[in-house]
């Protein structure tokens, strides 16, 4: 899976972002409360050490010292705080003791520490500040008390309490992104199921998909899929029926033209030689009508679906030229064949050469069944959102118990005389569905004959 994007890494990287990112808010928040409890535990260590300081100041003689023996001094240098500092200003601002070169205290209320930052000797150092008050005969004001120490200690204890707080954060968050990482693989594992079977299957099984241990977010996919199967196995069953069909019926006129062609090389006589070649030409035609039908039947057929664009077409100008096509052969039968148009006719969405075939079929099929002296009447009209296709004759008609057997293929109403192969209306039938319509055979007028009515929807 090297080198793809798969869900399981997207899931994961869509994850991570937000959980990234609370962990550095997090860490940050973090940051600010500690660095707060690590200065305010410092802070009161220094003022506590400006305290004890203050606690030694001695006034002797009108001279304010700070009794503070050498090995206290070592004592507080010598703290895990750090490098420390301390300067200790009479009332008049006078040195008494400490850093003398530290510097002066800003103003503070008596009585009250003050805070601050501020550098020595190269080094960042917190300084607290303290005034204390001095009573005494001789003295009266404040002695100011400023200690100090470097900021290093601070930041080691900050580091460290940040690195044990944001390790583990950042340690919950890899272990959520792994559980995320497992469960997302647990929740994919019915489709690597699924994946398995698809893969195991024969390419002749289309059966549906089982659905029952499928994630109801997937089971629409696996539905889609099962529908998609199911298209395809209609589709290879009709092309299979096609092809079961178009062999048998080819079979018996391919036969007779052998037959034809054997018994005309056998004949002496001109005339007999005429006369066989005339049978053959004849089944040849029949022949290259069936095929012709076939490849019709074939184009009509719902996997041809995409074969030809449908276009907007004026039906009324079509079926029109296609009957005017048709004259001939009717006035050579002796039958009346009509149009009837309406004015203006709206357009329709759909294949020129299929809508052709239909009108032709229909027409066709109407002239053959109608004996001589009938009459064919084509008619278009249009009602609401649809335009309503009728071919009437006066022929024998078709009982109604075959009406709709006929629209299948190869099927022929006995007893007509009428030769064929049954592909007509079955061609018809394929037509009109492939353009959204419906066809229905009744009896004509009177009772008599045939009325053939399409219903075509008008274009969008």
């Amino acid at each position: 899976m090297s080198g793809r994007t798969t869900l399981r890494r997207q899931v994961l990287a869509w994850v991570s972002i937000p959980l990234g990112i609370l962990w550095l808010v997090s860490a940050y928040s973090d940051y600010d409360i500690a660095k707060r409890f690590v200065n305010v535990a410092y802070d009161r260590a220094l003022l506590e050490s400006a305290l004890d300081i203050g606690r030694q100041v001695r006034v002797l003689r009108g001279r304010v010292y700070v009794d503070l023996p050498e090995v206290v001094v070592q004592m507080l240098r010598s703290r895990e705080s750090g490098q420390f500092y301390y300067l200790v200003t009479g009332p008049d601002n006078e040195y008494i003791t400490g850093e003398p070169d530290l510097k002066p205290s800003r103003t503070t209320p008596s009585g009250q520490a003050a805070y601050y930052d501020d550098s020595y000797l190269n080094h960042d150092i917190r300084v607290a500040v303290i005034k204390l008050p001095v009573e005494t005969e001789d003295v009266r004001g404040q002695v100011t008390v400023q200690v100090a120490e470097t900021l290093s200690p601070r930041t080691d204890l900050l580091r460290e309490v940040l690195l044990r707080m944001a390790l583990p954060q950042g340690l919950l968050a890899m272990l959520a992104a792994a559980v995320i990482w497992f469960a997302v693989g647990r929740g994919l594992a019915p489709l690597s199921a699924l994946r398995r079977e698809i893969e195991q299957r024969s390419h002749r099984d289309l059966s549906a998909l089982s659905v029952t241990h499928v994630p109801a977010e997937v089971r629409p996919l696996v539905e889609s899929t099962n529908g998609l199967l199911h298209r395809l196995s209609m589709v290879l069953a009709a092309q299979q029926r096609f092809i079961a069909d178009a062999a048998h019926q080819l079979r018996t006129p391919i036969a007779g033209l052998r037959t034809q062609t054997e018994l005309a090389r056998r004949q002496t006589s001109p005339a007999d030689v005429e006369a066989a070649l005339a049978q053959l030409q004849t089944a040849a035609e029949r022949t290259t009508h069936l095929v012709n039908q076939l490849l019709s039947l074939a184009r009509a057929e719902p996997s041809a679906e995409h074969a030809q664009p449908m276009e907007k077409l004026d039906l009324d100008a079509l079926a029109r030229e296609v009957t005017t096509e048709r004259v001939p052969r009717a006035l050579a039968r002796n039958i009346d064949l009509g149009f009837e148009g309406g004015d203006t006719t709206p357009a329709i969405t759909g294949d020129d050469f299929l809508l052709r075939e239909m009108l032709g079929n229909l027409i066709d099929n109407a002239i053959n069944y109608t004996q001589a002296g009938g009459h064919v009447t084509v008619r278009l009209t249009h009602e609401r959102d649809n335009l309503l296709l009728s071919i009437e004759d006066n022929g024998p008609g078709i009982p109604e118990a075959e009406r709709e057997a006929v629209l299948e293929r190869f099927h022929r109403v006995l007893g007509t005389g009428v030769e064929g192969a049954g592909l007509g209306l079955a061609i018809v039938s394929e037509i009109v569905t492939r353009h959204g319509g419906h066809i229905r055979l009744t009896s004509g007028h009177d009772n008599r004959g045939t009325l053939a009515q399409v219903t075509l929807p008008l274009a969008a």
